[in-house]
């Protein structure tokens, strides 16, 4: 992805053009070359009774990137077509939805929200757990604080009083 589907323009022009356009939209897409596939569609255009040639189009179906990397994309599309000569062009994208796109009969969709479920559960665990410690290692050090402050007190005036406030925090 993304799938190119070129009218109006015959597969000899995107043959003269395919290697550097594939190049140069895998960048911007970063993706594979072999990802990118360009198919010549044959059209027959009809106006006032008579054929005519088809107007060049070129629609990019694909999973959206954002508005940046389709803009790049279709600024590199348009400047490849124009190297041919064709004096205009239009280009259209296609967004394709992961839950409804399927490879080899497996949907592409995100994790079910089992999963997400699951994942919820194992975090809020892991914080329960983490909670747990925290409360222990709190009750562990308040108990040695408590431990040095009855020791300092049986030490009488030998310790200073700064030093004794710092221990006692």
């Amino acid at each position: 992805m993304p799938h190119l589907l070129f009218r109006g323009v015959n597969p000899e022009q995107v043959r003269a053009i395919s290697e550097t356009l594939v190049a140069e939209l895998a960048a911007v897409c970063r993706c594979p070359e072999d990802y990118i596939l360009l198919e010549c569609v044959h059209t027959t255009a009809l106006f006032e009774g008579k054929v005519v040639p088809s107007y060049p189009f070129v629609e990019v179906a694909w999973f959206d990137r954002g508005t940046a990397v389709r803009d790049l994309a279709a600024a590199c599309i348009d400047r490849h077509i124009r190297s041919l000569g064709v004096p205009e062009l239009e280009i259209a994208f296609r967004n394709y939805e992961k839950e409804s796109y399927y490879a080899n009969g497996k949907s592409l969709r995100e994790p079910a929200a089992e999963s997400v479920e699951r994942q919820t559960e194992s975090a809020e665990r892991e914080t329960e757990s983490l909670l747990e410690e925290n409360k222990r290692l709190k009750d562990e050090l308040h108990k040695a604080r408590k431990a040095l402050a009855s020791k300092s007190a049986g030490m009488g005036s030998s310790m200073s009083s700064k030093l004794y406030d710092a221990l006692r925090e």
